[in-house]
C-alpha cells in the first residue's frame, strides 16, 4: 500500500512538471471546428484522462455482472453444503476434529480487484 502511494505521488509530480513545461497554446480543431484553446499540457492530460474513462466504464458492466455471477455461486455452494451436511456422531466436542471452511466462511471471501 505504501509503495502505491510514492507511485501516485511521482506520477503527480511528473504531470506538474510536464504541465509547467508545455504552456504552449493550442488549438484542438474535431474537422474544422475548434474545440479547445489552451494549454498544450491540458489537452494531452485531459486527452489521457478522457481515453482511461471512455476505457474504464464500460468495463464496469462486466464487472457488476461477474460480480452477481459471484454471488449467485456463493449462495448456491452454501446451500448445497448445508443440503449435504452429515450428521454429526455423538462424538464430545473436544475429540472432534475442527472443521477447516464452514459455510459462515463464505462471506468472507477475498476480493482480487
Amino acid at each position: 500500500m505504501r509503495s502505491a502511494a510514492v507511485l501516485l505521488i511521482l506520477v503527480c509530480l511528473a504531470a506538474t512538471v510536464f504541465a509547467l513545461s508545455n504552456t504552449t497554446p493550442v488549438t484542438v480543431m474535431f474537422w474544422q471546428w475548434p474545440i479547445y484553446t489552451g494549454s498544450l499540457a491540458l489537452a494531452i492530460v485531459g486527452a489521457g484522462i478522457l481515453g482511461a474513462l471512455l476505457t474504464f466504464l464500460p468495463s464496469m458492466a462486466r464487472h457488476a455482472h461477474l460480480a452477481g455471477r459471484l454471488r449467485d455461486l456463493e449462495r448456491r455452494l452454501a446451500a448445497h453444503q448445508a443440503a449435504v451436511a452429515p450428521v454429526a456422531p455423538d462424538v464430545p466436542p473436544a475429540t472432534a476434529p475442527p472443521a477447516s471452511h464452514t459455510s459462515s466462511d463464505l462471506g468472507q471471501t477475498r476480493r482480487l480487484w
